[in-house]
């Protein structure tokens, strides 16, 4: 088998460094010299946070413009929430009515509904009294032989009514001291309960229709105006992050070494005077647009990996998502 000898390349020149961070830039074409320094072809990202409506309902009022800078917990948004009003205000009426008939199952009777059972123990004590002295005067009448037997069986059966009787009003008024029974209390109390969850309920509800900012940011777009309808789930608007501008770029693999996580570079934006300034904050570990060979010095240095940089610092210029820009790269004086 005869094996196949590469021979070594010549060291390219500063031209030919231009044209190899060119090829490692995934195909992306321009070599820009300023000041001895070269620019790697990247662009701005950012994260955006789309702020979706948790209810639908008609939009009431939009609080903020795009461009607008908004805080996290600020409030964005208001849908329509009539209904909602009038739900909650039967929801507190029912709570009202609720709690008012468990405390009255809770006191027992009113003073004069007391005093109506004080009144009929007091009768029901009066007869049973009647009908023991009756019973007493049949016996001794039945002794003498004046009246028969069966008018003293009727006497005693009088006296065991009205003992009964007053039993049965002494319970009465047990019941009206203590209240309601146990089982009346608990079915009461669970009816409080409900009452309560469905309060809680409508205002969850109600929250829901004041929509606020779940990150600091600028306002980038708004999709629904005043006015309109906002589906369930469907984005009113989006945010842009604070301090998430990040570039993308490709790093070819030998200038990789100088864009390790930490390192710290400047990117040039079209238009402005100053160059902002980044920092690596990923390198990928899988290379980019390369077939899967055995690699030589020449296709190691086409070797290309992605790389992202987190922007420090405010800036003057104005650098939205997709804005292309240049990493900027110090040439090695040789």
């Amino acid at each position: 088998m005869k094996r196949l000898l590469s021979l070594p390349s010549p060291a390219p020149s500063r031209t030919l460094l231009c044209a190899s961070v060119l090829l490692a830039a995934a195909g992306l074409s321009g070599c820009l010299q300023d000041d001895k320094r070269s620019q790697l072809p990247g662009y701005i990202e950012a994260d955006i946070t789309a702020v979706a409506s948790p209810v639908a309902g008609t939009l009431f009022q939009m609080g903020v413009k795009e461009g607008q800078v908004v805080k996290s917990g600020e409030k964005l948004y208001t849908l329509e929430s009539n209904r909602e009003q009038a739900q909650l205000a039967e929801a507190q009426a029912r709570k009202a009515q609720a709690d008012s008939q468990q405390e009255n199952l809770s006191k027992g009777a009113r003073k004069d509904e007391l005093d109506q059972v004080r009144a009929k123990l007091r009768y029901a004590k009066a007869q049973l009294a009647q009908m023991q002295t009756n019973l007493k005067k049949s016996e001794a009448l039945v002794k003498k032989g004046f009246i028969a037997e069966a008018q003293v069986d009727s006497d005693r059966t009088a006296v065991a009514l009205a003992q009964a009787q007053v039993e049965e009003a002494r319970a009465a008024l047990r019941a009206a001291k203590e209240g309601a029974r146990d089982d009346e209390k608990r079915a009461a109390a669970a009816q409080a309960s409900a009452a309560v969850a469905g309060v809680a309920q409508v205002e969850w509800l109600l929250q829901q229709k004041q929509v606020t900012a779940p990150v600091d940011g600028v306002v980038q777009e708004i999709f629904v105006r005043q006015g309109e309808f906002a589906q369930t789930g469907a984005a009113v608007l989006s945010i842009l992050q604070k301090d998430s501008l990040r570039v993308r770029f490709f790093v070819p693999n030998d200038l990789r070494p100088r864009f390790l996580p930490g390192s710290q570079f400047q990117v040039k934006v079209s238009g402005c005077d100053e160059p902002l300034t980044a920092r690596t904050t990923r390198v990928s570990a899988r290379p980019e647009y390369t077939n899967p060979l055995m690699f030589g010095p020449e296709l190691r240095d086409r070797l290309s990996f992605l790389t992202e940089g987190r922007i420090e610092g405010a800036s003057k210029c104005s650098v939205p998502p997709g804005t292309p820009v240049g990493v900027i790269l110090a040439l090695q004086q040789g």
